[in-house]
């Protein structure tokens, strides 16, 4: 028991405060301190370990496949069906197609009125699925998979996805109900919405007995009411809802639904569900002298329905590693050059002062008070990914010029394709280089903003003295911003090809005030082409004409939505990809025209 002075109790007197040990008072400052850290410090790692869950769950589903099929090389016929470049195409287009189309059967058909969008996505998803598999089963890659993991952008991105991983689950203490989260990924619905449909017919009541005496008959259908969001039931007939056949076994009243009556439950509001809890108890009384159709209609979602960031995390990362296996086993004279012009970008000086000033920009928007009255985050999210696009952008219009340019100038591009290397393959493997070294960027600096987003709503509410706020609040934030990274880097992509095409006739200063002018003016595309809607004939075309040759860059801007906070649905990310797509292929067109007749004597 500690005994205080009596001039410390009756307030500051002269010498009074040389009692205290000064010990004891940094003791108490670091354990107020320290209090205080633990009540925003899990909400700060919550949506960090989430990210992290996903990415280990992504390397686990490539160790577990990529290692199944490594075990099948061993199958004659299997492990040497790519031998031949020939053969190994056409069994990835076909299975690739297969798994395409398979695809677009499940997934095309939720998209409704904007399922056109979807076709082209899902049958990419399956051709890259088609020669993962096919490649994965080879066995040159089989020997070949710690070569593969230490060489390119690969360990760079590997990198970046295990620091992340290590980091947040190394957080795991801080986490609450970290069981509930692992119990709600197994719940998560990767086909459908998660809303079920159970239809249950129920024969008429016999006339000669009462109402009250027709018998309960079971329903016959499976459901998990633990798991199920909202219920919804709609009957033809007046019926009756029990959970035992027997009305002396009956342990809740039975629940009367009217005919053509909709009953609604939802868990959230903590009503009494009508049905039982049991699948197996429940049954149904038909009261009408015709028979009844009822119609039970479930919603399922995660207890926890931020875990479905969790899968889909895991989904890309195992996508885009699959991606890259594929490209280096599929074509490995392009992936050979892409390796080569990564490697040399991302060693030059400017590649790492870019790196540095992303950096040093993201950190300095998360502590930068921009006085919006509470929409600090938006600008976080508007000027960081802004910024990493723009970083991009100006790497990947560099290392055309250094790439492509200055090798044509300097007659490097003739030794290199005077070894069995084409000209096509000479442009693809350059902008394919270029690009994973923009990817690279993307990454590092996508993941430090990511940190600092998760962090800002709590610097916001410590720096206004507001409450707390909830790990939910960084993780949405964080959710609606990886989609805008996405789009912005389609964008570098596309700003990307541009570069790579004018490099093959135009040196690096005149490419960038090239790519300059196509970047203003493919922001402004759309309202150019409003602008001239009732105008006369000749600005309608010329209007239409710039539309037509410059590249409508708007469909990768999305800042209004991110200054509203609206998130981007995925249905968004996939009519952006398919302008992309093609896009890119019209570029490498006019590429190869462009580079086919060039004098490299």
């Amino acid at each position: 028991m500690i005994s205080w002075p009596s001039a410390m109790l009756n307030g500051p007197t002269d010498g009074a405060l040389d009692l205290i040990n000064p010990a004891w008072i940094q003791m108490t400052e670091s354990s107020l301190f320290l209090g205080q850290m633990m009540q925003w410090l899990p909400a700060w790692v919550t949506p960090i370990w989430l990210i992290a869950v996903g990415l280990t769950l992504g390397a686990v589903a490539c160790l577990v496949i990529f290692g199944s099929l490594s075990i099948l090389s061993y199958i004659p016929g299997l492990g040497t069906l790519a031998d031949s470049p020939r053969r190994g195409t056409i069994a990835s287009l076909v299975l690739g197609g297969v798994l395409g189309v398979g695809l677009c059967v499940l997934y095309v058909p939720q998209a409704e009125e904007f399922a056109s969008s979807l076709y082209l996505p899902m049958l990419c998803i399956g051709l890259l699925l088609g020669f993962g598999a096919v490649y994965g089963v080879w066995h040159r890659t089989r020997s070949e998979w710690t070569q593969m993991a230490t060489e390119g952008v690969i360990p760079y991105l590997l990198g970046v996805a295990g620091l992340f991983a290590l980091i947040g689950l190394g957080c795991t203490p801080l986490v609450s109900d970290t069981n509930v989260f692992l119990e709600s990924i197994s719940q998560v619905q990767l086909i459908g919405d998660g809303t079920v449909q159970e239809t249950v017919e129920i024969d008429a009541m016999p006339t000669d007995i009462d109402a009250d005496a027709s018998p309960f008959i079971p329903a016959n259908i499976v459901y998990n009411l633990r798991n199920a969001a909202s219920l919804t039931i709609e009957s033809d007939r007046t019926i009756l809802l029990a959970d035992s056949a027997d009305t002396s076994k009956f342990s809740r009243s039975p629940f009367r639904v009217n005919a053509g009556e909709s009953v609604s439950y939802r868990y959230e509001n903590r009503d009494t569900p009508p049905i039982p809890g049991d699948s197996t108890r429940l049954h149904i009384q038909n009261r009408e002298i015709d028979p009844a159709k009822v119609v039970f209609t479930f919603t399922y979602i995660p207890k926890i329905p931020e875990a479905s960031s969790i899968v889909a995390i895991a989904i890309v990362f195992f996508l885009t590693i699959t991606g890259l296996i594929a490209f280096r086993q599929a074509a490995p004279r392009v992936w050979a050059l892409a390796l080569s012009t990564a490697k040399n970008e991302m060693a030059q000086p400017l590649y790492l002062l870019l790196l540095a000033l992303g950096m040093f920009g993201v950190l300095l928007f998360g502590i930068y008070p921009f006085n919006t009255l509470g929409d600090d985050i938006r600008l976080l999210k508007d000027s960081g990914v802004t910024l990493i696009m723009v970083l991009g952008m100006l790497q990947a219009v560099w290392s055309a010029g250094t790439s492509v340019s200055e090798e044509i100038e300097g007659r490097t591009a003739l030794t290199v394709l005077s070894k069995p290397v084409s000209r096509r393959s000479f442009i693809l493997g350059k902008y394919a280089g270029i690009m994973l070294s923009v990817l690279v960027l993307f990454v590092i600096l996508g993941a430090i903003l990511t940190v600092v987003i998760s962090y800002k709503p709590i610097y916001d509410a410590r720096e206004t003295t507001r409450a707390v706020t909830t790990w939910q609040m960084g993780h949405e934030e964080i959710m609606t911003t990886i989609p805008v990274l996405a789009l912005y880097f389609m964008e570098t992509m596309a700003i990307g090809a541009v570069a790579v095409a004018l490099a093959t006739r135009l040196p690096l200063l005149a490419n960038f005030v090239t790519c300059f002018v196509v970047y203003v003016i493919g922001n402004l595309t759309s309202p150019l082409v409003a602008s001239t809607q009732g105008n006369n004939e000749l600005v309608g075309f010329v209007g239409n004409l710039i539309a037509v040759v410059v590249p409508n860059l708007n469909v990768f801007n999305v800042q209004a939505a991110v200054d509203a906070g609206n998130p981007i649905p995925f249905i968004y990310l996939a009519g952006a990809f398919n302008y992309l797509l093609c896009f890119a292929i019209a570029i490498w067109m006019l590429a190869m025209l462009l580079f086919e007749d060039r004098d490299l004597a």
